[in-house]
């Protein structure tokens, strides 16, 4: 290949890497039609610093919402298996069913607004997942196998979990970390 050829399309290819690293983080816009409904967003509005927060923001609450909502379909499969329950939510602490069911009340009255989802478990808070699998641990064992572990798991990620769920910005390392652990988590249930 001639020496010009090759470093033409070297070039090409370290600017397409460029631009769209240069997208990713938020520093340029993908090109619009103009005229078109998304040729200019409400996120516009904002400054560049928050749109790039939150567009790296965005990948680490997508891992945490996948892993709330799996954490919850393992609870209700779980708890819907067990036989000394009539109600699978029976498994769940009446303290937290109460302030699930109050949550749930209060979306209700909010018409204009989606329910957070089809399961009461929708509206527990993040620790009270783990509570509800430490509280039936003799359901989960078998397939968690460490209560301390799982104990020391939600106290660990509740922080991070916290902070990600009220927009904060996480550090490198927290982000590391929760990556990190997720990993764990998914690796203990397979």
């Amino acid at each position: 290949m001639p020496e010009t050829l090759q470093a033409f399309l070297y070039r090409g290819i370290t600017v397409t890497a460029s631009v769209t690293r240069m997208v990713d983080e938020g520093l340029l816009n993908e090109p619009s039609v103009p005229g078109s409904p998304d040729a200019t967003t409400v996120l516009d509005e904002f400054s560049l610093e928050a749109r790039t927060k939150a567009r790296r923001m965005g990948r680490i609450y997508e891992l945490l919402f996948c892993l709330e909502n799996s954490m919850r379909e393992l609870i209700e499969r779980t708890l819907s298996e067990a036989v000394d329950l009539s109600d699978w939510t029976d498994g769940i602490e009446p303290g937290v069913l109460r302030s699930a069911r109050n949550r749930e009340q209060q979306d209700e009255a909010a018409r204009w607004h989606g329910p957070r989802g089809d399961s009461i478990l929708n509206y527990l808070d993040f620790p009270d997942l783990g509570g509800t699998i430490l509280a039936r641990w003799s359901d989960f064992e078998d397939l968690l196998g460490d209560r301390r572990w799982v104990e020391a798991y939600f106290q660990e990620m509740n922080p991070t979990r916290r902070a990600l769920a009220h927009t904060g910005d996480l550090t490198e390392f927290d982000v590391q970390r929760m990556e990190l652990r997720v990993r764990e988590w998914l690796r203990v249930v397979g």
